[in-house]
Protein backbone atom coordinates (compact mmCIF):
# COMPACT_ATOMS: atom_id res chain seq x y z
CA UNK A 1 0.00 0.00 0.00
CA UNK A 2 2.85 2.38 0.76
CA UNK A 3 4.29 1.65 -2.69
CA UNK A 4 1.01 2.91 -4.17
CA UNK A 5 1.36 6.25 -2.41
CA UNK A 6 -0.43 5.70 0.89
CA UNK A 7 1.22 7.14 3.99
CA UNK A 8 0.75 6.22 7.63
CA UNK A 9 -0.40 2.73 6.60
CA UNK A 10 -1.95 0.80 9.46
CA UNK A 11 -3.73 -2.49 9.88
CA UNK A 12 -5.92 -3.90 12.60
CA UNK A 13 -7.80 -7.14 13.10
CA UNK A 14 -11.56 -7.01 13.49
CA UNK A 15 -12.68 -7.64 17.04
CA UNK A 16 -16.16 -8.85 16.11
CA UNK A 17 -17.24 -12.10 17.76
CA UNK A 18 -20.55 -13.85 17.06
CA UNK A 19 -21.96 -16.04 19.83
CA UNK A 20 -24.74 -18.42 18.84
CA UNK A 21 -26.52 -19.06 22.13
CA UNK A 22 -29.54 -21.32 22.51
CA UNK A 23 -31.14 -18.93 25.01
CA UNK A 24 -31.39 -16.15 22.38
CA UNK A 25 -34.75 -15.04 21.07
CA UNK A 26 -35.64 -17.31 18.13
CA UNK A 27 -35.70 -14.62 15.40
CA UNK A 28 -32.30 -13.26 16.52
CA UNK A 29 -30.86 -16.77 16.66
CA UNK A 30 -32.13 -17.57 13.15
CA UNK A 31 -30.68 -14.32 11.77
CA UNK A 32 -27.29 -14.93 13.37
CA UNK A 33 -27.23 -18.57 12.22
CA UNK A 34 -27.94 -17.52 8.61
CA UNK A 35 -25.32 -14.78 8.85
CA UNK A 36 -22.66 -17.20 10.11
CA UNK A 37 -23.46 -19.61 7.29
CA UNK A 38 -23.40 -16.77 4.74
CA UNK A 39 -19.85 -16.00 5.94
CA UNK A 40 -18.96 -19.53 4.85
CA UNK A 41 -18.65 -21.18 8.27
CA UNK A 42 -19.74 -24.83 8.15
CA UNK A 43 -20.89 -24.48 4.57
CA UNK A 44 -21.08 -27.61 2.47
CA UNK A 45 -17.79 -27.72 0.54
CA UNK A 46 -19.34 -28.72 -2.78
CA UNK A 47 -17.68 -30.91 -5.37
CA UNK A 48 -14.84 -32.90 -3.80
CA UNK A 49 -12.61 -32.96 -6.87
CA UNK A 50 -12.79 -29.18 -7.35
CA UNK A 51 -12.32 -28.52 -3.62
CA UNK A 52 -9.26 -30.79 -3.39
CA UNK A 53 -7.75 -29.41 -6.59
CA UNK A 54 -8.17 -25.85 -5.30
CA UNK A 55 -6.35 -26.69 -2.05
CA UNK A 56 -3.58 -28.46 -3.93
CA UNK A 57 -3.04 -25.30 -6.00
CA UNK A 58 -2.53 -23.46 -2.70
CA UNK A 59 0.17 -25.90 -1.58
CA UNK A 60 -1.57 -28.78 0.24
CA UNK A 61 -0.69 -32.35 -0.58
CA UNK A 62 -3.48 -34.48 -2.07
CA UNK A 63 -3.85 -36.28 1.29
CA UNK A 64 -4.03 -33.02 3.26
CA UNK A 65 -6.58 -31.61 0.83
CA UNK A 66 -8.72 -34.76 1.01
CA UNK A 67 -8.65 -34.70 4.84
CA UNK A 68 -9.62 -31.02 4.82
CA UNK A 69 -12.55 -31.80 2.52
CA UNK A 70 -13.71 -34.56 4.87
CA UNK A 71 -13.43 -32.22 7.87
CA UNK A 72 -15.52 -29.57 6.08
CA UNK A 73 -18.18 -32.15 5.20
CA UNK A 74 -18.29 -33.35 8.83
CA UNK A 75 -18.57 -29.81 10.23
CA UNK A 76 -21.29 -28.84 7.75
CA UNK A 77 -23.31 -31.86 8.87
CA UNK A 78 -22.91 -31.20 12.61
CA UNK A 79 -23.43 -27.42 12.75
CA UNK A 80 -27.08 -26.48 12.95
CA UNK A 81 -29.49 -24.01 14.54
CA UNK A 82 -29.22 -25.82 17.89
CA UNK A 83 -25.41 -25.58 18.08
CA UNK A 84 -23.56 -23.34 20.50
CA UNK A 85 -20.81 -21.40 18.78
CA UNK A 86 -18.40 -18.56 19.43
CA UNK A 87 -17.18 -17.45 16.02
CA UNK A 88 -14.69 -14.69 15.29
CA UNK A 89 -14.19 -14.19 11.56
CA UNK A 90 -10.62 -13.09 10.91
CA UNK A 91 -10.71 -9.87 8.98
CA UNK A 92 -7.82 -7.45 8.57
CA UNK A 93 -8.73 -3.83 8.09
CA UNK A 94 -6.00 -1.77 6.43
CA UNK A 95 -6.00 1.97 6.05
CA UNK A 96 -3.75 4.94 5.39
CA UNK A 97 -3.59 8.53 4.24
CA UNK A 98 -3.63 9.57 0.59
CA UNK A 99 -1.44 12.58 -0.09
CA UNK A 100 -2.65 14.67 -3.04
Amino acid sequence: MSQLGLRNVQCRVSDKVNFLDQTMEQPDKEDLFRSIQADGFAAKPGNQEQFVRSLEKRGLTPEEARRQYEAEVLLSGLFNMDSYLAYAPGMKISFGTVKR
